[in-house]
């Protein structure tokens, strides 16, 4: 089996206009200075027949200095980032397209936090060290290995979609278990994984990153009178969409052991009870249920 200790392949590629970066910076407990920066890119990208527009943040952050005391690379990169162009500052056209791309330049985490109502929010961010200036064409994509923790199918509104969730544990740094919702689109994808792949093991999936709006059908008006209000009816959806991946579950020399990912996941568990147990002692109002679904592993 694959040691817990290797960390799983992690690698996302965003490519797009350059909209608009956040910068903040301070001082770590050790007094070695650091900066971080948020870089929202608007990505136009084709598949599955269809075009679609994007605008993905994603989070960068760097110590000046390495533990041996060298300028960090990823410092230089945010360096640079401070003389791109930006859609805010030049207009879209003038504005520069970015890539973070390439082996250890944007990756996938997961991303917890309790609302003020005490309600876990269960999510996920990208998280970036190396952004450039290119010419090449919009993307958003991943590669990653994952564990299979659940496969149900997606259901919205009391009624099935068609879709497929697949929730899927990511192997950090020093065997950290990060945990994110996968899902797939289409009759013959969604037919084949539930025909090959199986829950406790691991596979290889890649994908579009997808941050958009979408519009909702309108319930249409109930009332026998008066003039209807007009409603938003769009909403934001987050969404990592699978659209290929390996054949059949990986053989179990390169396979995470069920075992260490239980072990994984419970010191997951512990640590987003805690995040609970702190945000009430700061005064926030008592936890309530997380609006996660359940699974198996849970």
């Amino acid at each position: 089996m694959k040691n817990i200790l290797n960390q799983a392949l992690n690698k996302v590629t965003i490519v797009g206009k350059l909209l608009d970066v956040t910068f903040g910076s301070g001082t770590t407990k050790t007094g070695v200075p650091y900066e971080r920066a948020t870089v929202n890119i608007r990505v136009t990208q084709t598949y599955g027949g269809r075009e679609e527009t994007s605008e993905i943040p994603v989070g960068m952050f760097s110590t000046q200095y390495t533990s041996k005391g060298a300028i960090n690379p990823a410092w230089k990169s945010l360096q640079a980032l401070k003389e791109m162009k930006t859609a805010q500052n030049v207009g879209f056209d003038a504005a520069d397209t970015v890539a973070f791309r390439g082996s250890g330049a944007a990756n996938l985490r997961e991303n917890n936090f309790v609302s003020k109502s005490g309600q876990l929010i269960n999510g996920w961010q990208l998280s970036g060290s190396f952004i450039n200036t290119t010419t090449i064409a919009d993307t958003a994509t991943f590669n990653i290995d994952i564990f299979i923790m659940d496969m149900h199918p997606e259901i919205r509104n009391d009624e099935p979609t068609g879709r497929l969730v697949i929730k899927g544990g990511i192997v950090q740094y020093n065997g950290k278990l990060d945990v994110v919702e996968f899902i797939v689109e289409g009759p013959e994808q969604v037919e084949y994984i539930e025909r090959n792949w199986e829950e406790n093991t691991t596979v290889n999936v890649q994908g579009r990153v997808r941050i958009t709006t979408v519009e909702d059908k309108q319930s249409g008006h109930s009332g026998s009178w008066g003039e209807e209000v007009p409603e938003d009816t769009t909403r934001t959806v987050r969404e990592l969409i699978i659209t290929t991946g390996d054949d059949q579950p990986k053989d179990e020399e390169f396979a995470y052991d069920p075992v260490d990912i239980k072990k994984a996941f419970s010191v997951r568990k512990a640590e987003l009870e805690q995040l609970q147990i702190d945000a009430k002692n700061t005064k926030a109002t008592a936890p309530a249920a997380s609006s996660a679904s359940k699974y198996s592993w849970e």
